[in-house]
């Protein structure tokens, strides 16, 4: 590991114009002698050329006050994250308090042995009147397709033209926009 730091310093040092002319000649020999810091040299070489040869690129006159400007408003910004985090708190809070107010006020009323028997006679029986119906319908399309064979292949094909003419007509939408981009 000393090693490799050594000999990357050495690098570093040679790429920027630093290196001395017998630290040159010690990188010279170890890079003949060492085939992963020759890698290593190539590839920094190659990534030093681009950098040299990458065309510098200075922003509009206007770009610091132009983007300063399209920054929000800390104060706004602060005024309506703090009016949003309220509304959020406000919103759990009042609904919590209505509901142990309530709980406190109906609690021994609800507690009742026969009224919670009756909501859970009812709920049971609500429970098995929907079983029931939805069973009754899935038994109903079950003997339907049974029955029909024919009318599920004409649903995958009314299916597919649906979905290629939404295709056809995505692309109609679509075109029109890039043309005009283009001109």
């Amino acid at each position: 590991m000393e090693h490799e730091d050594r000999y990357y310093l050495m690098m570093m040092d040679a790429l920027d114009g630093e290196l001395a002319a017998d630290g040159h000649t010690e990188l010279e020999a170890h890079l003949r002698a060492c085939p992963d810091c020759n890698r290593e040299w190539r590839t920094l070489t190659a990534i030093e050329l681009l950098f040299r040869q990458t065309p510098i690129l200075m922003p509009a006159i206007d770009f610091a006050g132009r983007t300063l400007a399209r920054l929000p408003n800390r104060r706004a910004r602060r005024a309506a994250l703090g009016t949003a985090y309220t509304v959020l708190l406000l919103s759990g809070i009042v609904p919590l308090i209505v509901a142990l107010f309530l709980a406190a006020r109906y609690a021994p009323v609800l507690s009742s042995p026969a009224l919670l028997g009756g909501v859970w006679s009812s709920l049971a029986g609500t429970g098995r009147a929907a079983t029931t119906i939805i069973e009754a319908l899935m038994v109903g399309a079950g003997r339907f397709v049974i029955e029909q064979p024919i009318l599920i292949g004409w649903f995958i094909i009314l299916a597919g033209l649906v979905l290629l003419w939404g295709g056809v007509f995505q692309r109609l939408l679509v075109q029109p926009t890039a043309v005009a981009s283009r001109n």
